[in-house]
């Protein structure tokens, strides 16, 4: 395995992380008392974890840099949203990582 797979790999690793750390983060938030603010931040919160997570695979599968750009757009989000801020970074670093990847198979 060339470096360049490992870079990706390593993209996809930490993406797949912060990507579920959003997900445990609104399992953990639907177990309290039901009301619409939370359902919708928790649905939000729930769309960012598994686009991270298919910007992950982007990383991985992808010749060209969207997955990249994907993960860090949508780790700016998180970030802004102030839903997890663990999982935006991750996701965010995923991003950089997976733009490097990208450059480095060009």
């Amino acid at each position: 395995m060339t470096e360049k797979r490992i870079l990706a790999l390593l993209a996809l690793l930490i993406g797949l992380i912060g990507g579920l750390l959003i997900l445990i983060n609104v399992l953990n938030a639907a177990r309290g008392e039901f009301n619409l603010d939370r359902a919708i931040n928790a649905a939000i919160a729930a769309l960012l974890g598994i686009a991270i997570l298919a910007g992950s695979l982007l990383i991985y599968r992808g010749k060209n840099s969207s997955g990249g750009i994907v993960n860090i757009l949508l780790g700016i989000v998180t970030l802004i949203l102030g839903l997890n801020f663990t999982g935006g970074i991750l996701a965010i670093v995923s991003g950089v990582i997976g733009l490097v990847a990208s450059e480095a198979r060009a």
